[in-house]
């Protein structure tokens, strides 16, 4: 059994994070890397991208969105609970190296999926600019994170009920009218990611 040994309910109940006892995972885990995980014997088997890594602590800590029965019964686990399995770490991680100036662009919970990137360029010695935005204030997730990660932080939300009013792609449009940019990272909703990748394809910045 790999142990919940935190849980934290977020956005109004509807995104979960669990960081669980994993020592051989997070000895091996770099940012982009991703874990299978399943509740119990007759549990679905479900994909999730490591939102952190603690090799000392030999914890990974994961966060999800209860979208369906599977996520459901992920959600009734509580802490001193433990998932059956967890498998991992899987994929390729993110190439991380010094560029310069990095700006990372995170919607929803692909904020959970950014901020070990965001973090890790940070690390490596880069600026980073970070750019996190969400429907509405009670959506946002992992704001303290991004920021202690970042050299600077923009917080947009659609309805205005937090930070900018606005879309993210409308703080980045701005930064990389004033900025020089070697790379942007881009994790969220599919149609966030497209007008991402044609904005900056423009600029001539190559995007992840």
């Amino acid at each position: 059994m790999f142990k919940i040994i935190k849980r934290v309910e977020m956005a109004g109940g509807t995104v979960i994070e669990n960081r669980i006892e994993a020592p051989l995972i997070a000895a091996k885990a770099k940012p982009g890397q991703f874990v299978i995980l399943k509740a119990d014997e007759t549990g679905e088997r479900i994909p999730l991208t490591i939102s952190d890594i603690d090799p000392e602590e030999g914890t990974i800590t994961v966060i999800y969105m209860v979208v369906g029965k599977s996520t459901e019964l992920f959600k009734t686990l509580q802490e001193g609970d433990g998932y059956q399995d967890v498998i991992g770490p899987l994929g390729k991680p993110t190439h991380v190296e010094k560029l310069g100036t990095v700006i990372c662009v995170g919607g929803g919970t692909g904020v959970a999926v950014l901020f070990p990137i965001t973090r890790a360029f940070k690390e490596a010695g880069n600026r980073v600019i970070s750019i996190i935005g969400a429907r509405n204030k009670d959506l946002l997730i992992l704001e303290d994170k991004m920021k202690a990660a970042s050299d600077e932080l923009h917080v947009c939300t659609d309805d205005g009920s937090y930070g900018r009013k606005g879309f993210v792609t409308e703080a980045l449009k701005e930064i990389l009218q004033k900025d020089a940019i070697d790379l942007v990272v881009a994790i969220g909703p599919v149609p966030m990611m497209k007008f991402v990748s044609a904005m900056t394809k423009d600029f001539n910045v190559k995007t992840l």
